[in-house]
C-alpha cells in the first residue's frame, strides 16, 4: 500500500480504541456512529493485515502488532495537531482529550483551577485523570497517558522529562476525640496505632509515605489499604483508625470532617510532586499549555486564589497534651 492510499483519519480512530478499550466509548470520544468506528476499525485491519483489536467479553485487546505500532501512531499524529495548531496560530482552536495519570487527591487539589483556565485559554481541550500505577511508569511508552503526577522519588523513572509543581510534606490524621493520637507520642505508640494507608497494588503495602519508616525497620499496623486517598477521611473519623496523608490534602479535610492531625513521630519523606512525560512529547502545543497551566495553578504565587482547596481558615485542633 501506497501513503496516498491510505487514510490517516483511519490512526485517529485506532487511537480512540486504543484509548477506550470499547468500540461504543470510542464512539462517543470522536463524536461519531458506532458502525462509523467499526467500519474504520475493519477497513484499518485490513490495510494492515492484522486485527489489531480483539473483543475479550470486556474490552477491545490489542494484538501484539497493534502494541508495537501504537507509540509511532500517537507521535504521528500529535505531529499533525501540532502542525495544525501551528498553522492556524490558536491554541483554542485545539480539540484534544488529555490523559494523566496521578493520585485522586492531586486531583481534587487541581482540577477546578485547571478547569477554569481551559475555559478562558483552551475550551477545546478536556481530561481524563486516571489512578497512578507504578507499572505505568515502567512502561512510560503507552501513547495512552499523556502526563504522570506524583511525588518525584517515589518511582525509579528514566528517560522522561520533568517539573517541579509544588512540595508538601506528610501528617497523620485522625477522629477529633481519637484520644490515642496526641502530639509529642512515642514512634512505639505511634505504630501500634490502626493505620489506614495508601497502596496502588493489592496484598502488598507500597506507599512513597512509610519507604523511610522501612528503611530504619519499623512497621506500622496497618489494617486496610487502598489506591484512593480521598476517602480516609471518612474512614477515620468514623473509627479509632489513622492515617498518613499529605498535608495539603489534610487541611482541605479538616474542615468537612471532625479530625485533627499530628506531625508523624517518625521520619516521612518531603513530597516533591513532578509532572512527568515522554521526550516526544515536548513541544506538543497543548501540552505545553497543559504544564504551564499546573505549574500556575500550584505555585506559591498562585495559592491565595487557591486558598480554599490547599489550606483551612483556622490552624486545626490538635489535642494539647498525651491522655491522662
Amino acid at each position: 500500500m501506497q501513503l496516498r492510499d491510505f487514510d490517516v483519519n483511519l490512526l485517529v480512530t485506532m487511537e480512540a480504541v486504543w484509548s477506550t478499550r470499547n468500540v461504543s466509548h470510542a464512539a462517543r470520544t470522536l463524536n461519531l456512529a458506532q458502525s462509523t468506528i467499526s467500519a474504520a476499525l475493519n477497513r484499518l485491519r485490513q490495510a494492515l493485515d492484522d486485527e489489531l483489536f480483539t473483543w475479550s467479553g470486556t474490552e477491545m485487546v490489542p494484538t501484539p502488532l497493534a502494541e508495537q505500532i501504537m507509540p509511532d501512531v500517537t507521535q504521528l499524529l500529535n505531529g499533525v495537531r501540532t502542525v495544525l495548531t501551528k498553522s492556524r496560530g490558536q491554541l483554542d482552536t485545539v480539540e484534544r482529550r488529555l490523559v494523566i495519570a496521578t493520585a485522586d487527591y492531586v486531583v481534587a487539589l487541581i482540577g477546578a483551577g485547571l478547569l477554569n483556565r481551559a475555559a478562558s485559554e483552551a475550551p477545546q481541550l478536556s481530561f481524563d485523570f486516571v489512578e497512578m500505577r507504578p507499572q505505568f511508569v515502567n512502561r512510560a511508552t503507552r501513547p495512552d497517558i499523556d502526563l504522570f503526577i506524583f511525588p518525584a522519588n517515589a518511582l525509579r523513572t528514566s528517560g522522561m522529562e520533568r517539573v517541579t509543581l509544588y512540595e508538601d510534606s506528610y501528617v497523620c490524621i485522625g477522629a477529633e476525640d481519637n484520644a490515642a493520637l496526641y502530639p509529642g507520642m512515642s514512634a512505639d505508640e505511634f505504630l501500634a496505632l490502626r493505620h489506614v494507608g495508601y497502596s496502588a497494588l493489592p496484598r502488598v503495602a507500597y506507599n512513597h509515605e512509610m519507604i523511610l519508616w522501612d528503611e530504619l525497620g519499623k512497621s506500622t499496623n496497618l489494617r486496610l489499604t487502598m489506591g484512593n486517598y480521598l476517602i480516609f477521611a471518612r474512614i477515620v473519623a468514623a473509627s479509632s483508625a489513622v492515617a498518613i496523608l499529605p498535608k495539603r490534602l489534610a487541611s482541605t479535610l479538616i474542615g468537612e470532617w471532625k479530625l485533627k492531625w499530628i506531625e508523624p513521630p517518625l521520619p516521612t519523606p518531603s513530597i516533591e510532586i513532578c509532572a512527568m512525560w515522554r521526550p516526544d512529547q515536548e513541544k506538543d502545543v497543548a501540552l505545553v499549555w497543559l504544564r504551564d497551566a499546573l505549574i500556575d495553578i500550584t505555585s506559591d504565587q498562585h495559592e491565595a486564589a487557591f486558598a480554599p482547596a490547599i489550606r483551612p481558615k483556622t490552624e486545626p485542633l490538635v489535642n494539647p497534651a498525651p491522655p491522662g
